[in-house]
């Protein structure tokens, strides 16, 4: 009963259109529903830049854990199921950067407003990430990996680790209290980097002594 039940949540966390679901059922729920029923508050364009560029940098966050994740717990199946929707948080992630951007235009006013933003230096870092996020969008498809080749693929999308430390940055710097925000991303996500490279070294560093083994074994008079 209990590999039935297990079976089927398999199953609904590996189904595209369950993760479709998640991903813009999150926009809804924060974004789309509180603008209906008027639960953002005072200053609703503030609040929806806000909540966009959180969704959109934990949704990043989501993406960039699941590579650790599955080198930490390699046989997990619930891990398994949801590395296959790794293109579509990302593309998500990119998604609601740039639904965060058109809240950011018409929060300064249009493009003059914009345009005297571009003072402030979180704004660069913001917009270097989201550029960067697009460019990973853009190319988040199998006709890219192949015209790229799967190492030339694989190198410009570590560039998503460059866009995490960027928005990252650019969360803590935005204003009072969104460093409270944003190191609850940077912490958890640097401690699974720290022990995904670990578990790694070791990997290979056991292989490297079992290979040497066998070799002396093989290589030493009888």
């Amino acid at each position: 009963m209990v590999s039935f039940q297990m079976n089927s949540v398999i199953k609904i966390l590996a189904n595209k259109l369950f993760a479709l679901a998640v991903l813009v059922g999150v926009g809804v729920w924060l974004l789309v529903i509180p603008a209906l029923d008027g639960g953002l508050g005072a200053n609703p364009l503030e609040k929806l830049l806000h909540q966009s560029g959180e969704i959109a940098i934990w949704i990043l966050g989501a993406v960039l854990a699941l590579s650790p994740l599955r080198i930490l717990f390699p046989r997990s199946r619930v891990v398994g199921a949801l590395n296959r929707h790794r293109r579509a948080v990302g593309v998500s992630a990119c998604v609601y950067g740039l639904l965060h951007f058109v809240f950011h235009v018409l929060y300064e006013g249009g493009p003059d407003g914009l345009a005297r933003s571009l003072s402030k230096p979180f704004i660069w870092f913001g917009a270097a990430g989201l550029c960067i996020l697009v460019a990973l969008a853009l190319t988040s498809n199998n006709w890219s990996i192949r015209s790229l080749g799967g190492r030339n693929w694989k190198l410009l999308h570590r560039l998503a680790y460059i866009a995490a430390a960027l928005l990252i940055y650019h969360q803590s710097i935005a204003g009072k209290g969104h460093w409270h925000i944003a190191r609850w991303l940077l912490f958890p996500l640097a401690a699974l980097q720290i022990a995904r490279v670990t578990k790694t070294l070791l990997t290979k560093s056991v292989r490297a002594k079992s290979a040497m083994s066998v070799f002396t074994k093989v290589t030493t008079p009888s």
